[in-house]
C-alpha cells in the first residue's frame, strides 16, 4: 500500500488559481508557469521534476468569504488542483500540508463540489440506483 501510485484532483473555491499556485510554489520550492490555455492552467514545477496544476473547472460555484459571508466570485475563484503521480510513503504528508496551507489561505468547498467524485458514484463503492 505504501508504494501504490495515485493522483488526486481537489476542487475548491475561496481563493484564486493564482493565489493557490503561489502558495504551492512557496511551499514546494517550485516555480510557476502560466500556460494560457482554455483552463487558465498554472503549473507549479517542483525541484523533483513534477508539476502540480491549478486550473479552472466550470462545475464549481465560485464563492469568496467576505466578513464571514460567502458571496459570488469571479471566474478566477474556480480552482481544481491536479497532482502529479504521488506515492503514499513519499508524498502523503506533503499533500496534507499543502491542503492545510490552501485552507488557511481561505480555500473551501461548497455543495456544488460534493457529487463530483464522491465514493458513492465511482469505483467499487458505487451504489446501484
Amino acid at each position: 500500500m505504501f508504494n501504490t501510485k495515485f493522483g488526486i484532483e481537489i476542487e475548491f473555491t475561496g481563493i484564486t488559481r493564482s493565489q493557490a499556485a503561489e502558495i504551492a510554489a512557496q511551499f514546494l520550492n517550485g516555480r510557476i508557469e502560466h500556460c494560457r490555455d482554455s483552463y487558465d492552467t498554472q503549473k507549479v514545477h517542483t525541484p523533483d521534476g513534477r508539476a502540480w496544476k491549478f486550473m479552472s473547472d466550470g462545475s464549481i460555484r465560485r464563492e469568496v468569504k467576505v466578513s464571514g459571508r460567502k458571496i459570488s466570485a469571479e471566474h478566477e475563484y474556480s480552482v481544481e488542483l491536479v497532482s502529479p503521480v504521488l506515492t503514499y510513503r513519499e508524498d502523503i504528508a506533503t499533500l496534507q500540508e499543502l491542503v492545510r496551507k490552501l485552507r488557511k489561505a481561505g480555500a473551501f468547498t461548497n455543495p456544488s463540489l460534493r457529487n463530483t467524485h464522491s465514493p458513492e458514484r465511482c469505483g467499487p463503492y458505487a451504489k446501484e440506483h
